[in-house]
């Protein structure tokens, strides 16, 4: 079981559910279910899951390689609210 959430993050202020979602280890983003310790990369990546509820895919999806922003996707700069926009309306809590 990943680490419980983070109450003090302000997503489960605003979404109550989105606490319970994580204590069941689901991924709010997406909806996967039965998340564990073993499915995350490291312990920044548990931590991760404890603060904003995402499972390592989409993890992966939002937090962009530092190679990538090296290489200076400006289009991603501009569009980046619209894509956070666009899967926060999928979030399953």
């Amino acid at each position: 079981m990943p680490l419980p959430p983070d109450l003090s993050k302000p997503l489960f202020a605003m979404f109550p559910g989105a606490a319970d979602a994580v204590i069941r280890g689901e991924c709010i983003p997406c909806g996967s279910t039965e998340i564990r310790d073993c499915d995350f990369r490291d312990e920044i990546s548990k931590r991760e899951y404890s603060i904003s509820g995402m499972c390592q895919t989409c993890q992966d999806e939002i937090f962009q390689s530092e190679t990538e922003a090296v290489q200076g996707e400006d289009s991603q700069d501009e569009d980046w609210q619209d894509d956070w926009n666009s899967s926060a309306s999928r979030w399953h809590y």
